[in-house]
């Protein structure tokens, strides 16, 4: 159980998101959404949808959030750096008809079919570069913590200083431990390796730790993380993809350990960012001070009501709107919207569709909703 906070949450950020989590008096909840799939948009061009530059244009999401006119969140990001170094070598491994096969930086080598890399159709994964503890030293040696190049630079602290003193919430973005064994692994070869290689899946985890903690180490203990989000896809319509026990005994010891170190700069929330069904890890999550649940897909059976009632006000909610409302539109979109207001009124929830926008979503639908959603919440 992670200890009690040992800096106080700071009362002046002016923040409805900061405000709604913690429990404190503000107009509204916040406008944000989640985003599109890349074909979604392509339809709502076709259906009238004009932002001003094309759909190929860099700036085009940019444009997309600014024509939506979701609620700026203003707060002041603060990276890591995680990335693998040096990156593996890309190449073309063979070209078919309507597919390539090929490797990407990350090592990993799979078959992209016709248009994927910018559609959202799902690459074949044929090889990851982790397949036995033989192959590990490799891919450790390229997450030293200690290269150089994860130093962070003076400029960096400085700009975060002048963020926390004018008021901003100031937000990391970490990549799960778990998210980091499977692309390296693939999913399958790290589901069998927690019983063949115990040992290794202990060290992988003990490298992305070190990792984490010593970029978050880098940062002064009197400057600010107020949230973190925890990307961590580990789980599915029939539950997580490891049980609690195994989480406690392999996962959460990096949870532990970074959120330890963010609690000591003030993090008093943490998303975790995990699709599917995750409700038998949430009691984990909750012990290391991950207190925010996100996307909450509906389709795989989370159920927002039975969550509150079993984990109570420490748990918050942000997601929970079925996107399967949008396709039928209409009275569907209002009863989903209406099966959310007690939830919004007990507070520490923030309504917005349980995943990216799928196609089969009609812009007219997709514009009705965000005007009802909107009326509910009580934003002009």
């Amino acid at each position: 159980m992670l200890d009690k906070n040992p800096v106080e949450p700071r009362s002046e950020i002016d923040s409805r998101h900061y405000k709604t989590f913690m429990y404190q008096p503000t107009d509204r909840v916040p406008d944000i959404e989640f985003s599109y799939w890349s074909q979604t948009l392509r339809r709502w061009v076709g259906e009238g949808m004009d932002v001003g530059v094309a759909i190929d244009d860099p700036t085009f999401h940019e444009k997309v959030h600014e024509y939506f006119g979701y609620d700026n969140l203003n707060h002041h990001h603060i990276g890591c750096r995680v990335q693998m170094d040096p990156l593996f070598e890309e190449a073309v491994i063979e070209r078919k008809e309507r597919s390539v096969i090929s490797r990407n930086s990350g090592g990993v080598t799979a078959e992209y079919f016709e248009d994927s890399r910018q559609e959202s159709s799902i690459p074949h994964y044929l090889e990851f570069p982790v397949k036995s503890p033989a192959d590990w030293p490799d891919m450790k040696r390229r997450f030293n913590s200690g290269d150089a190049d994860r130093a962070r630079p003076a400029e960096e602290i400085d700009a975060l200083r002048e963020a926390c003193g004018a008021g901003k919430m100031i937000f990391m973005f970490i990549y799960g431990p778990y998210g980091a064994l499977r692309d390296w692994m693939g999913f399958e070869n790290l589901s069998t390796t927690f019983y063949d290689y115990p040992e290794m899946v202990h060290d992988m985890v003990d490298t992305w730790t070190q990792l984490l903690v010593s970029q978050i180490e880098q940062i002064p203990e009197d400057l600010f993380v107020d949230e973190v989000m925890i990307w961590e896809d580990m789980a599915c319509k029939n539950g997580p993809f490891v049980s609690p026990s195994m989480f406690r005994e392999f996962i959460q010891p990096c949870y532990h350990a970074f959120m330890t170190a963010l609690k000591k700069r003030g993090c008093v929330l943490a998303t975790v960012d995990c699709d599917g069904d995750p409700h038998d890890l949430v009691a984990n999550w909750l012990e290391e001070g991950v207190n925010i649940m996100f996307p909450l897909e509906i389709a795989a059976g989370v159920d927002v009501y039975a969550w509150r009632e079993e984990f109570g006000l420490e748990m918050r909610l942000r997601g929970g709107v079925d996107k399967r409302a949008l396709i039928e539109g209409g009275k569907a979109i209002d009863a989903e919207l209406e099966r959310l207001k007690p939830l919004l009124e007990q507070g520490g929830f923030v309504p917005h569709l349980d995943h990216l926008v799928p196609p089969d979503v009609s812009f007219k639908n997709y514009l009705s909703y965000l005007k009802k959603k909107r009326k509910l919440i009580g934003k002009k």
